[in-house]
């Protein structure tokens, strides 16, 4: 968390900083600094300007000038947030988890919160980026045009890993993360467990289509907010009044009225209706 719409969410709010110069920057806590320092961080980003925003996978990428890269992932916890009144933010935020800032020509700062550390953000000119370790190992966006029936499907006929594994996956497709992986099954009527070779075209064809309708609808809905999660404007996502069965074991599904489940699969908590998603064999 957060996942793709998530992240799109984040990186439209970002637009705003377009055409905006770094004059400064503040690194409180060295960890999300992942090859520099913050001399180094400080040198590289003074007095250049961002020249666009874009999400690559869950990676957040700003373009600034001279052909320099900053490459944030918010991993668990990670938060980018817009402020121009600490003030008013110090209340809403633990100061003690602000890791660094970025301050801006007309007093705005983008800072970077994290309470647990996992978070990353490296620094990349435009030749070294694409082939960066981060950025050359994800696979198709889920969103890409590219990622179809016949992607899915020839992937995963050499896989002995549940479909859910497979899906969560960013290596083969990116943007999918716990928290929608359950509701495109869901959707799909696909039990979690099912072994990924067993699927068959079509249901690579509902697992794509799902995919595509869901993540669509929840950035139109600016993102899940189901725990922590807040846009870059300190505002909580909308999806959260759709999930199906992401946080609703114990409770009846929707479409059948059967108990909702959760078992653990590869260490994630994965809720399913056992009644209306089947193992396919």
């Amino acid at each position: 968390m957060p996942e793709l719409p998530e992240v799109q969410t984040i990186v439209s709010n970002l637009s705003s900083l377009k055409s905006l110069v770094i004059v400064d920057t503040k690194v409180y806590n060295t960890a999300p600094l992942k090859n520099s320092n913050p001399k180094k961080f400080n040198n590289y980003t003074k007095n250049e300007e961002i020249i666009d925003i874009e999400r690559i996978g869950k990676y957040i990428r700003i373009k600034l000038s001279h052909n320099k890269n900053l490459l944030f992932h918010m991993r668990m916890e990670g938060k980018l947030i817009l402020n121009n009144n600490a003030k008013i933010v110090s209340t809403k935020f633990n100061a003690s988890h602000l890791r660094l800032e970025l301050i801006f020509n007309n007093n705005v700062k983008l800072q970077f919160y994290d309470s647990r550390l996992f978070g990353t953000l490296h620094i990349y000119d435009n030749g070294e980026i694409l082939n960066s370790a981060e950025i050359k190992k994800l696979g198709i966006d889920v969103l890409d045009k590219n990622f179809n029936a016949k992607y899915l499907f020839d992937n995963i006929q050499k896989s002995n890993k549940n479909i859910k594994t497979f899906l969560l996956d960013q290596t083969k497709q990116t943007g999918i993360g716990n928290i929608y992986c359950d509701e495109i099954l869901f959707a799909s009527k696909i039990h979690p467990l099912t072994i990924s070779k067993n699927l068959n075209i079509t249901n690579c064809k509902e697992i794509v289509d799902n995919t595509k309708t869901i993540m669509l609808k929840s950035i139109k809905n600016k993102g899940t907010t189901v725990s922590s999660y807040v846009d870059s404007t300190n505002h909580s996502g909308n999806y959260q009044q759709y999930l199906e069965v992401y946080g609703r074991n114990g409770q009846k599904c929707h479409l059948c009225n059967n108990i909702i489940q959760k078992i653990k699969i590869g260490g994630r908590g994965t809720c399913f209706c056992p009644k209306c998603q089947r193992i396919i064999k």
